[in-house]
């Protein structure tokens, strides 16, 4: 009996180590942002000229401090994708884009909002705010923007997948 309530204890002592060291995920708080987050495109609504948007995917996952941001946009009457990269801290500060239609982008997080502003030749050209929801299922990109004298906005209503 005794030799049972001996493992019982060094086991319950190993358990509250890792948990408290943070080697368990749940110990930590995990990122809200992080996964993959499929477009509705029934349930969201976009202003601007040109192709609609007919699926779009945003894959999010961390790297050390960073948010590691892939972003792929199918269009109407195009056959490929359009693919939007980035790997960013939430500092406010400039990090470089491939593929967008601005060269940099600057996130700031609050609690489960996100807030990324894209610039081109430093200039503010687009902001996004980013809010997930409660449940943590539901992800809300409002924008609004200006492409080259064109202003555009959207409400996007992405589900976890």
């Amino acid at each position: 009996m005794q030799n049972c309530v001996c493992r019982f204890g060094l086991i319950a002592a190993i358990v509250g180590i890792t948990v408290l060291s943070g080697a368990v995920p749940f110990a930590q708080g995990a990122d809200p942002f992080v996964g993959t987050w499929v477009l509705n495109v029934d349930k969201s609504q976009f202003q601007a000229a040109g192709a609609a948007v007919r699926a779009r995917t945003i894959i999010a996952d961390t790297k050390g401090d960073m948010i590691v941001f892939t972003q792929n946009t199918y269009r109407v009457g195009q056959d490929g994708v359009a693919k939007i990269t980035y790997e960013a801290r939430y500092d406010g500060k400039d990090y470089p884009v491939t593929g967008g239609a601005f060269s940099q982008v600057s996130i700031t997080r609050a609690d489960n909002v996100l807030t990324r502003k894209g610039k081109e030749r430093g200039m503010e050209v687009e902001t996004a705010t980013f809010s997930v929801s409660p449940d943590g299922m539901t992800l809300t990109v409002v924008t609004k923007g200006n492409n080259y004298g064109q202003t555009y906005g959207s409400t996007q209503i992405f589900e976890k997948k």
